[in-house]
């Protein structure tokens, strides 16, 4: 018995990496999943309780249509994961008015259209469980990313203000918090592809775990908020970063020459 039986799922941004890998473990775990993305699927999924569509997450027109359809397909959503999102790894004085937008528009408005395309339904039904997908940049400063890190502090603003507002109607929402995790959108941050091997100390020299995390991981995180496991939690703020945003660490630590983790 899978721990998502009988559950509809909806996944916006769900052809790669962490979301992709959620798809894959709420189908396994027994979930119908309706997934959508701004692109097709990395890979092939060949389940009869899967279906993905093409939807731009921040077009208002499109997410409400998509929500309409899966209602009128499956007759309910009892989970929604917002996993739509972009990096901007600029100063706040190299960023642009047009990428403040843009990165906004990806990472604040797709969560914002999403969550109020299903929560009336979830209000009706008096049950559902709304997870977003942040980033430890929402719980710390980072020097290196200012306005990612501001979009991601406005999701936690926003989904903890609705775990309040909505628990007595049986819905809960909560936030994962992921730090480095090898997905193609870390991978684009590096010169090339195939600098990640190289750089991976470089890439967590501030990380206690010593490792770049799995998508797998976060998505195994997921998959517990999404289920009955957790009904009584809801607005946490988990990371999933191997203590990064725990605290520092010791000053000898923070340095390029460490053994690297087990993964």
């Amino acid at each position: 018995m899978g721990r998502l039986d009988d559950k509809v799922a909806v996944v916006f941004g769900g052809a790669r990496g962490i979301g992709l890998a959620t798809v894959k473990e709420f189908l396994a775990e027994g979930a119908t999943v309706f997934a959508s993305d701004i692109r097709e699927p990395a890979e092939k999924l060949d389940y009869v309780n899967y279906t993905h569509t093409i939807v731009d997450a921040t077009d208002e027109l499109q997410v409400s249509q998509f929500v309409l359809e899966v209602l009128t397909k499956a007759g309910r959503i009892d989970v929604l994961f917002n996993n739509v999102g972009i990096h901007l790894g600029k100063s706040l004085a190299d960023t642009t008015l047009d990428e403040f937008d843009h990165i906004f528009a990806l990472n604040v408005r797709a969560a914002f259209l999403g969550t109020r395309a299903v929560l009336p339904h979830m209000i009706d039904r008096k049950a559902g469980s709304i997870i977003t997908t942040s980033s430890n940049g929402g719980v710390m400063g980072r020097p290196g990313d200012p306005v990612y890190n501001a979009t991601k502090h406005a999701l936690v603003g926003m989904m903890k203000s609705l775990a309040v507002a909505h628990a007595h109607q049986g819905i809960r929402v909560n936030t994962v918090n992921p730090g480095a995790i090898d997905t193609d959108m870390l991978r684009s941050t590096l010169a090339s592809p195939e600098d990640f091997e190289a750089k991976q100390h470089q890439l967590v020299a501030s990380t206690p775990a010593a490792r770049v995390g799995e998508a797998w991981e976060v998505a195994k995180a997921v998959v517990f908020l999404a289920s009955d496991e957790s009904r009584f939690i809801s607005g946490i703020v988990l990371p999933i970063d191997g203590a990064k945003s725990a605290g520092a660490m010791p000053g000898n630590r923070y340095s390029l020459d460490f053994e690297l983790g087990v993964r």
